[in-house]
């Protein structure tokens, strides 16, 4: 058999093992008989389908995502996209984990896909109508694009395009992926790496570039649906909910308004003291319709007044949010279904039978994913601690690097969320897989050096 042969059967064989590992990641869709949807995945469908935004305004990016890789006829193009894409990065991933050991590579990509799938959220995320998995894939590619200096081209290209998918499909990940490009960087200078890493100023131009064009596309986008050149045009009423919540918004009002003419001032005797209340049920929200510069001040004023207490309320709620992870969170909290229904049934005319016949829509999904949660929380905490002793004793490099970079990335996540919103599982179960992917590494790795150790041992003896 010729070289040009064997090439053939090899990417015909990688594509078989790639469309497997997209179905065996979909296995929740294929279980629920249709993607899973969530309380916004009509806003976003509605707003690819026909570029209208819908208060709390979200980033249309996941809304062209859905717009153009559904083909405009059915819902499970887009969600085998989103799995086309996390299989992609997955092997990258091990690839680069492996070094020059492709059969390595081949076969933690393998265990990975089927540990990923049976123990940990990934796969409700792939399978899910929102932009929460490409959290973690946004930290994927960064990782790869900071670290793996063997790509080629093409892959650098493709990755950086991924970046920018990623931090235009939620508001969120703008932040995150600047604060990740820091970490990267910082454990880069620190971490005394052996092996070939592209340098600084290749690494900041693959990162930052994408990184910004998702930020211009974001603002372009919202001033074409007419929300003004803006990355968030609901920023401050989302960071207005979040100092509602802590009470620090109401105490500023309490403070001032017998000397400022706030509209907000009408309700000092029932302000929200949630951020739901606030964005979904109060009064004053309405009220504050066309006034976005009295939010605006009231969220400079009550930052300024009192910096410490938002400070000691965000590294409170960033530690509950690194422990809040428990899978599910959308189905669990789904609750407006009448709403994500009818937008269905506008964008996607031809998956409503599907839709009405899926296990979610008759609410027999819930048992199946509080079965499971416990479990896939009790998969992480396992894992973290197994990692970090595997890292201690200072074996396999390249893991231990991704296992820094993960921790990192772990604590940027809670914090911004935490932070600009509230706490919710969603946020930080979006990329607690990535710690047992790194715990299934460590294990592939240790049984391939066990391999090795027979087979030297075999010689030896022969």
């Amino acid at each position: 058999m010729g070289m040009r042969e064997q090439n053939q059967i090899n990417l015909v064989s990688r594509l078989l093992i790639g469309i497997l590992a997209v179905c065996v990641l979909l296995w929740v869709a294929l279980y629920n008989g249709y993607p899973t949807i969530f309380s916004d995945t009509g806003s976003y469908l509605l707003t690819g389908a026909f570029f209208i935004g819908y208060p709390p305004f979200r980033a249309p990016g996941y809304s062209l995502f859905t717009r153009y890789s559904s083909l405009g006829t059915s819902a499970w193009f887009t969600i085998a996209m989103q799995a086309a894409i996390v299989v992609y990065v997955l092997h990258q991933t091990c690839r680069y984990m492996a070094g020059s050991n492709r059969r390595l590579a081949d076969r933690s990509f393998a265990a990975s896909v089927c540990v990923l799938a049976a123990l940990t959220s990934l796969p409700w995320l792939v399978s899910l109508l929102m932009p929460d998995v490409f959290a973690g894939v946004l930290f994927l590619t960064v990782f790869l694009l900071a670290f793996a200096g063997e790509l080629r081209p093409a892959h650098k290209i493709a990755l950086a395009a991924i970046v920018t998918i990623s931090v235009g499909a939620h508001l969120s990940l703008l932040p995150i992926a600047i604060l990740l490009v820091l970490a990267v960087l910082v454990v880069r200078h620190f971490a005394g790496i052996p092996h070939s890493i592209p340098s600084p100023r290749t690494t900041l131009a693959w990162l930052l570039v994408p990184i910004i064009a998702a930020g211009f596309c974001t603002a372009a986008l919202n001033r074409k649906m007419g929300l003004g050149f803006t990355l968030s045009p609901s920023r401050n009423e989302i960071l207005l909910s979040r100092l509602f919540a802590d009470g620090l918004a109401a105490d500023f009002l309490r403070e001032n308004c017998p000397r400022c003419a706030f509209i907000s001032c009408r309700y000092l005797s029932n302000l929200p003291r949630t951020q739901e209340e606030f964005v979904f049920q109060h009064p004053l929200l309405a009220d504050l319709k066309g006034h976005e510069e009295e939010m605006g001040s009231i969220v400079r004023g009550t930052l300024l007044a009192y910096p410490g207490r938002f400070a000691i309320s965000s590294v409170r709620e960033t530690l509950r949010q690194l422990i809040a992870l428990r899978t599910g969170d959308e189905i669990r909290t789904y609750n407006s279904k009448e709403w994500t229904n009818v937008a269905i049934i506008r964008v996607f005319p031809g998956d409503i039978q599907r839709l009405f016949n899926s296990r979610q829509y008759r609410d027999r999904l819930l048992p199946l994913v509080d079965a499971i949660a416990p479990m896939q929380t009790v998969v992480f905490w396992l894992s973290l601690p197994a990692c970090l002793v595997l890292a201690w004793t200072g074996r396999f490099v390249r893991i231990n690097i991704f296992l820094y970079c993960a921790i990192a990335f772990l604590i940027i996540n809670a914090t911004i969320c935490a932070t600009t919103a509230a706490v919710f599982d969603r946020y930080q179960s979006r990329v607690a897989w990535i710690v047992p992917f790194c715990l299934t590494a460590y294990i592939c790795c240790l049984a391939e050096e066990g391999i090795r150790g027979i087979r030297v041992n075999q010689n030896l003896d022969g």
